[in-house]
């Protein structure tokens, strides 16, 4: 139980500190966006590619924040039922619905990962006037649900351990 407990707060530490990192592409965004305002608005020069980059950096933002949102249960829920479940029938369900997550996961890492290669190979850009390479920003959607996927087996284990036992495997103090 102990190499487990420490496996899940390896996993939490590592989405945690993703997600932290993830969080500050948001100023970048809004950086450019400023940017973007200033020059259509001030100077009259719009830019090619601002509004392009901004869709990129908030998909990177999603994608890549996907695993710590896990972790901080901020997924969307149906609370009006789940909630007033107690802590043990809550892990129960999940621990039975969880094969629908991960069947999920390992779609989004699997077609993800072809799509963005098939771009990298072929050299397949957007067709948009700024026309950068497509495969930068595929390749978040592989990485974000391979995040997203490590943290689902954390919360799985967590919730087996809880299902089974009736208690936390890790302490809700412990969380990184």
């Amino acid at each position: 139980m102990q190499l487990l407990a420490t496996l899940v707060r390896a996993i939490d530490r590592f989405n945690a500190t993703v997600g932290r990192a993830v969080a500050c592409i948001i100023l970048i965004m809004i950086a450019v966006v400023i940017f973007e305002v200033v020059m259509r608005y001030g100077f009259r020069a719009p830019t090619q590619w601002a509004n392009e980059l901004t869709t990129y950096i908030f998909a990177g933002y999603i994608f890549l924040g996907a695993g710590y949102t896990l972790l901080y249960r901020d997924h969307v829920n149906m609370d009006v039922v789940y909630a007033s479940l107690s802590r043990r029938t809550r892990a129960v369900l999940d621990v039975l619905t969880a094969g629908f997550a991960f069947l999920y996961c390992y779609i989004l890492v699997s077609t993800g990962w072809e799509a963005a290669w098939g771009a990298f190979l072929s050299g397949r850009t957007t067709g948009t006037d700024w026309n950068p390479p497509l495969y930068p920003a595929l390749v978040l959607l592989p990485i974000g649900a391979g995040l997203l996927l490590l943290q689902l087996f954390a919360k799985f284990v967590r919730d087996l351990f809880c299902a089974v036992t009736g208690r936390e495997l890790v302490e809700d103090g412990e969380a990184p």
